[in-house]
C-alpha cells in the first residue's frame, strides 16, 4: 500500500511547535531573573517559585482537559483553543505592568492568574507531540517528527532562560517589553493556527493511523475505563511512567530553581540565563543526533538506557562542579547534561507509544507527564528550602541540595532500567506490510503465468 504524504504537513508540526515554543518561554520566564521579579512585584522567593510550581500544580486537570479537548473538538479545535487560552493568559500577565519599571496595584495576582491559564493549556503541546507526528507523517519520518515536535518545548524554555536575562535589568527595567513580546508572539500563533492548520490530511499517513480512522478513535470522551485498566496492568507501562516521571521531575525542578542555586555560590542572573540556554541549546543538539538514528534504527529501549546512564554521570559532575569560580566547568556541565537530558523526551515518548499502542499518543504521554508535574511541585519546593537553608556560604559537595538531585536521578533509574516494552505499534505496521507482499506475490506469479500463455 502507497501512502501519500502531504505540504501541510510541515504546518501542522510548526504551528504547533512554535505554540509549544511560547508556552514554555511563558513558564520559565521569572526564573532567571528571579531577584528583579521579587523587587519588582514585592513579592518572596516562594511568590516567585509558584509562577513556574503553577505549571506543574495545574498539570493533572490539564491533562484531563486536552484529553477531553482531542476527543470532543478534534485536533484543529483543540489547537484552536489551545492558542486562544495562551493569548488570553499572555494578555493578563502584560495588564499586571504599568511601565517598564511599575507594577499594578494588583500586578502578582494579575500575573498568576495569566500563567495559571497558560499553565493550564500546556499539556496540551507537551502531551501531543507523537499524536501530531502520527496523524501527520509516515513511518519512515514519524520518528524524526516526534523529536522535532517535542524539541520546541524545550526550545522555548532556553529562550525563556535568555530573552528575560537580555531585556530586563535591575529594577525590573523592560519587564513590560518583555510581556509584550510574548503576548505578540502569542497573538501571532492564533492568527496562524486559525488559518492554517487543518484536522488531518486527506489520506492517513500509514497503517496503524488508517485503523485509527476506521475504529473512529474519538469517541466524545477522554479515556475509557478499559484504556485505564490495560494501562495499569501492563508493568512496562508502569515502570516508565514512574522513571520518567521522577526524571522530568528532577530536570523541571532544576530549571526553576537554577538562578536560586547558583546565586548563594556568587553567579549572577545573567549566568542562570547561559547556563539554562546551554542545558536547552546543547539538548537541542542531542536532538538532532538522535531523532535520525531513532527513525533509522527504532531502537527505542537502547537509546533509552544508554542516554539515562550518562544522564545520570553528568548529574553527579554538577554536585561535584557547584561550587564557587567555576563558572567554565559548570557552562560544560551544563551543555554535557542538556546534550544527554533532552533526548530522553521523545525517545521515552516513542516508547511509551509503543508499548501501549492502540490507546491515544495524548493519553498515555498525558498520564507519564503528570506524574513528573506533581513530583516536580514538591521536589521544587524541597529544593528551595534545601537552597535557603545553605545561605551563602559554601560547605562543599555533600550537602543537602546535593543529596536531592542524587536520589532523584537514582529513583529515575531504578525504574527505567528494567524497562522492556514491546514494540507494538512497529510490529503491526511490519505485519501488514508482510500480509501485503504475500496478497502481491501470488498476483505477480499469476501475471507471469499468463503471458507465458
Amino acid at each position: 500500500t502507497q501512502y501519500q504524504l502531504y505540504p501541510s504537513r510541515w504546518s501542522a508540526l510548526f504551528i504547533f511547535g512554535f505554540g509549544s515554543l511560547v508556552n514554555a518561554a511563558i513558564w520559565i520566564t521569572f526564573a532567571p531573573i528571579a531577584k528583579i521579579t521579587k523587587e519588582f512585584y514585592g513579592v518572596n522567593s516562594t511568590n516567585v517559585n509558584m509562577l513556574s510550581v503553577i505549571y506543574m500544580v495545574l498539570y493533572v486537570p490539564g491533562t484531563y482537559l486536552a484529553s477531553w479537548f482531542f476527543a470532543r473538538l478534534g485536533l484543529r479545535g483543540t489547537m484552536l483553543a489551545s492558542n486562544l487560552i495562551n493569548f488570553i493568559g499572555a494578555g493578563l500577565r502584560l495588564a499586571s505592568v504599568k511601565s517598564n519599571t511599575e507594577a499594578n496595584a494588583a500586578g502578582y495576582p494579575l500575573l498568576l492568574i495569566g500563567q495559571g491559564l497558560c499553565g493550564l493549556v500546556q499539556p496540551v503541546f507537551v502531551n501531543a507531540s507523537a499524536k501530531i507526528a502520527a496523524t501527520w507523517f509516515s513511518i519512515e519520518g514519524r520518528d524524526l517528527a516526534t523529536v522535532i515536535a517535542s524539541m520546541f518545548n524545550p526550545l522555548g524554555t532556553g529562550v525563556g532562560q535568555v530573552l528575560p536575562a537580555v531585556l530586563v535589568s535591575d529594577g525590573g527595567n523592560g519587564m513590560m517589553t518583555l510581556l509584550i513580546a510574548q503576548f505578540a508572539i502569542s497573538t501571532i500563533i492564533l492568527v496562524c493556527t486559525y488559518f492554517f492548520f487543518k484536522e488531518e490530511p486527506p489520506t492517513p499517513p500509514s497503517f496503524t493511523q488508517t485503523t485509527r480512522r476506521e475504529a473512529g478513535r474519538r469517541t466524545g470522551t477522554p479515556c475509557s475505563a478499559e484504556d485505564l485498566y490495560a494501562l495499569a496492568s501492563n508493568p512496562n507501562f508502569c515502570l516508565l511512567a514512574l522513571g520518567f516521571g521522577i526524571g522530568l521531575a528532577y530536570f523541571n525542578s532544576l530549571v526553576t530553581v537554577l538562578g536560586q542555586q547558583i546565586d548563594i555560590l556568587g553567579y549572577t542572573d545573567d549566568d542562570a540565563g547561559i547556563y539554562g540556554f546551554l542545558i536547552l541549546g546543547c539538548g537541542m543538539v542531542g536532538c538532532a543526533v538522535v531523532g535520525p538514528l531513532l527513525d533509522y534504527t527504532h531502537r527505542y529501549k537502547t537509546f533509552l538506557r544508554g542516554l539515562a546512564i550518562v544522564a545520570f554521570g553528568a548529574v553527579a559532575a554538577l554536585c561535584f562542579g557547584l561550587r564557587p569560580n567555576n563558572g567554565v566547568g559548570l557552562g560544560i556541565i551544563f551543555g554535557v547534561m542538556g546534550f544527554f537530558f533532552l533526548p530522553i523526551l521523545p525517545t521515552a515518548f516513542e516508547c511509551m507509544v509503543e508499548c501501549t499502542y492502540p490507546i491515544p499518543e495524548e493519553v498515555t504521554n498525558g498520564i507519564m507527564l503528570s506524574i513528573g508535574n506533581i513530583v516536580s511541585i514538591g521536589a521544587t519546593f524541597l529544593w528551595q528550602a534545601l537552597i535557603d537553608a545553605q545561605g551563602h556560604n559554601y560547605k562543599g559537595t555533600f550537602v543537602p541540595y546535593n543529596y536531592i538531585q542524587i536520589a532523584l536521578i537514582v529513583g529515575a533509574g531504578v525504574f527505567l532500567m528494567p524497562f522492556n516494552g514491546e514494540y507494538r505499534r512497529l510490529d503491526a505496521e511490519k505485519t501488514h506490510m508482510e500480509t501485503q507482499e504475500q496478497l502481491i506475490d501470488p498476483m505477480e506469479k499469476s501475471d507471469a503465468t499468463m503471458e507465458s500463455v
